[in-house]
């Protein structure tokens, strides 16, 4: 959707994101429907005249997942290690590690995205689920500026694939069959 932006930061990296409650249901109704910012997470509706989405239930993020591979450190009150960052987001991550974790641990995470710059250190992430020996968390809480670090670093995962964050189908309504 490149010629959508979103209307706090101006940038082309929204995506399409569930209706949540009777008034966005309704709507929808005219065109109308729900887009979240992938840097800012500026929530907004936007009128996509001609245009019908249809939910693919596996896919309930907000934010898209970008796959990286790189290191990460992580700490909690019991347990410490570290892992290989699989793919990324602005309000997580998933992480293959062979420290067992628990879901409900709070952990600090050290994202080492480059050699030679400083980690990203988020303060405090949740672990939402355990899989296979890998582990996905949600942020919570940031340091100072770190979180616009992340940002400037998931942009440029972003560019690099081209911006295309059309998770839910979509179809000119004269393709709809009624």
């Amino acid at each position: 959707m490149t010629d959508l932006k979103c209307p706090h930061c101006a940038r082309d990296f929204v995506r399409r994101i569930a209706k949540f409650g009777l008034a966005e249901i309704l709507l929808s109704l005219f065109y109308i429907y729900p887009f979240k910012c992938q840097l800012c997470g500026h929530r907004f509706r936007a009128f996509r005249r001609g245009v019908r989405y249809f939910r693919i239930e596996e896919d309930r993020r907000e934010y898209d997942r970008m796959e990286v591979k790189f290191p990460v450190r992580f700490g909690g009150e019991s347990v410490s290690g570290v892992g290989t960052l699989l793919n990324i987001s602005m309000a997580g991550c998933s992480f293959a590690t062979s420290v067992q974790l628990g879901i409900g641990m709070i952990v600090k995470l050290e994202l080492l995205i480059a050699g030679e710059v400083s980690p990203v250190t988020v303060e405090a992430a949740i672990v939402r689920n355990i899989y296979q020996g890998s582990a996905g968390v949600e942020f919570l809480r940031w340091q100072a500026g770190e979180r616009e670090r992340l940002q400037l670093f998931v942009r440029g995962l972003l560019i690099g694939r081209g911006a295309k964050l059309e998770p839910l189908v979509s179809r000119p309504e004269s393709l709809i069959s009624r």
